[in-house]
């Protein structure tokens, strides 16, 4: 006979809404487990604590559900599923990380929640994490790794890796992550083989020919600018010119596949709009946004942190608002694609494909 089921026999709401009474780590015995034995509430809010930080661990784990799917689809080079991301795949690799961008500005609204909070309020319960922290979220770390997040960015924590704060289970699972591949890579070897040799053979040579015209347009601009005294119009010369060789070297500084990669994100970002590459277009420009979003959450996190408790040490140990502000700044994952914005140029300035139609839908033989 079958068993009917209930809205919250579903989603699990007797073991998900039993999950905020705090962990009583002063009474536990070695060896116990954290959740053995709970305590009641220090503070009214400690709830609202609780329950946000619960709510951006369940997001987390969305997000990774999704990334993993775009970089499964994007990553199929050399499986024995194919040898080659099916153009169907492209719109749902897209779809992935256009939820995960909404995803990402859920949670960062989320810290106007905790902002609710008196700052005096926290305090009345802020000890009792000691020594937990966000810093040892193993979900926001995974979700790091698994997008791509270069290990030589990384900063240790007072001399110690990152990691040194986890247990051994948690270090596994996020050694598990590194040794397995990311979305940045699995969207360079995908970029990488690119066919634009098809459609534009000297494609790199021809943008940067256009490139350089632009340069010496706008030194010319530059030089008669009325509000610049002569050394200042000297420094924006040697700007330009350091802009100039910045793109020749993405572009051609070498034959391995990252400047591949890179020739093909700026072909499609330059001819977007032929039919052939608006989903490719609407992918790339996803993961751009995806890294803004990113890097808007960990700012928004700082400034909460910040509003909440100034620049104390955190209640991990670590130096607090001052090392999230550093990862604000240091940590990119897809800085590659941002890098060539500083290529673009206007569509009329771009050199003409030899023949657009084969970017065109074409149903004939």
């Amino acid at each position: 006979m079958a068993v009917s089921s209930s809205y919250g026999a579903y989603l699990r709401l007797g073991t998900l809404l039993s999950a905020q009474d705090p962990p009583d780590f002063a009474s536990l015995e070695p060896g116990e487990r954290p959740s053995s034995k709970t305590r009641d509430l220090q503070h009214h809010d400690e709830m609202l604590f609780i329950v946000v930080h619960q709510v951006f661990e369940l997001w987390f784990k969305l997000i990774l559900h999704e990334l993993s799917l775009a970089r499964d689809l994007l990553g199929r080079h050399g499986s024995e599923i194919d040898e080659h991301v099916p153009e169907e795949d492209v719109p749902r690799i897209h779809a992935a990380v256009a939820r995960v961008n909404e995803t990402l500005r859920i949670a960062t609204e989320g810290f106007r929640v905790i902002e609710t909070m008196n700052p005096a309020n926290f305090l009345q319960f802020r000890d009792l994490l000691i020594p937990s922290s966000g810093f040892q979220s193993v979900q926001f770390r995974e979700l790091e790794i698994l997008a791509g997040l270069p290990e030589q960015l990384r900063m240790d924590f007072e001399g110690a890796p990152y990691e040194s704060k986890l247990n051994e289970t948690e270090r596994q699972i996020l050694q598990d992550r590194r040794d397995a591949m990311t979305l940045h890579a699995a969207l360079f070897d995908w970029l990488s083989r690119t066919p634009i040799e098809r459609v534009f053979p000297d494609f790199a040579e021809s943008f940067l020919a256009a490139f350089e015209t632009y340069v010496d347009e706008q030194i010319v601009h530059q030089h008669g600018n009325p509000n610049l005294v002569d050394s200042q119009r000297q420094a924006a010369e040697v700007r330009f010119k350091d802009q100039l060789e910045d793109a020749r070297r993405y572009l051609l500084g070498g034959d391995d596949p990252t400047n591949r990669a890179h020739q093909a994100f700026l072909f499609i970002a330059s001819y977007g709009n032929e039919p052939l590459l608006r989903w490719p277009s609407a992918l790339v420009d996803g993961l751009v946004e995806f890294e803004q979003c990113f890097r808007i959450f960990r700012f928004r996190h700082a400034r909460m942190v910040e509003r909440m408790i100034g620049t104390r040490t955190g209640s991990g140990g670590s130096p607090g608002v001052v090392y999230l502000d550093r990862t604000t700044a240091k940590y990119r994952i897809f800085g590659d694609l941002l890098e060539a914005r500083n290529f673009l140029l206007a569509g009329d300035r771009v050199p003409p494909i030899p023949d657009d139609r084969l970017l065109h839908f074409r149903f004939e033989d």
